[in-house]
């Protein structure tokens, strides 16, 4: 069982022009399972990301002032120094208290998409997992059973008040009538993978007016047929 360490430190808060309050953090964790993460939250939002695959540092913020587009270097070098250090705390950690067990939650999950299903209209669908802990999980898509790679998009690790972890995986897609999406994630509390599928269903027929009115035409002759075909026969002789 891996052995988990997270720190978070509350960095500063920032004050707008308008004068009202931000809560900016600065967070980093390291994972024995050679996970790390270093990320930069503003309200509880991570905006800024160190991503030590790609090596570089990733801005969430739209239209970002050049100035900071300048300082990716120096963001990154410092996301490196706080790796390091994690790895040193952890290795720490570990030998004064070897036998602590750290708690373990499975994630919640589900899928919905962002427009109402229509056949043949491109769409988005999310699938969420929510309150897991440790924050590792990893998302398969597939369409009617097939495994698919393309259009899909991670977001960074979100954290949740109760010290668990979220993450939302998307798919941009073009959904068919009868078309059955499915996203499954593994974490490491789950015994097996957990899924939930999404389907574009057919809709309602519907019916055109000029035939709606033809048979609101032909029963309301029927009626009348019936209605005078009663009274005839009601009528005395």
């Amino acid at each position: 069982m891996a052995a988990i360490l997270l720190l978070a430190f509350a960095a500063a808060v920032w004050t707008s022009a308008a004068s009202s309050f931000h809560d900016f953090h600065y967070t980093y964790g390291c994972y024995e399972a050679g996970e790390v993460r270093v990320h930069v939250l503003l309200d509880g939002d991570v905006v800024v990301y160190a991503d030590f695959t790609r090596k570089e540092v990733v801005f969430l913020i739209p239209q970002l002032p050049q100035p900071l587009r300048d300082l990716k270097k120096l963001f990154y070098d410092i996301g490196k120094s706080s790796f390091t250090h994690c790895r040193s705390v952890l290795a720490k950690a570990k030998k004064a208290s070897p036998d602590v067990t750290i708690p373990q939650d499975p994630p919640d999950l589900s899928i919905y998409s962002r427009h109402e299903g229509r056949g043949g209209v491109a769409n988005t669908l999310f699938c969420l997992a929510h309150g897991f802990y440790p924050p590792s999980v990893n998302f398969t898509w597939t369409k009617n059973g097939a495994r698919v790679t393309g259009g899909v998009w991670e977001l960074p690790y979100g954290h949740s008040g109760d010290g668990t972890f979220n993450r939302l995986s998307t798919l941009s897609t073009t959904p068919r009538e009868g078309d059955v999406y499915s996203c499954s994630v593994e974490h490491r509390a789950a015994r097996r993978p957990l899924a939930r599928s999404w389907e574009l269903k057919g809709g309602p027929s519907r019916v055109s007016p000029a035939a709606g009115f033809f048979g609101a035409s032909l029963v309301a002759c029927l009626i009348g047929v019936c209605a005078g075909a009663y009274f005839f026969a009601k009528k005395p002789n």
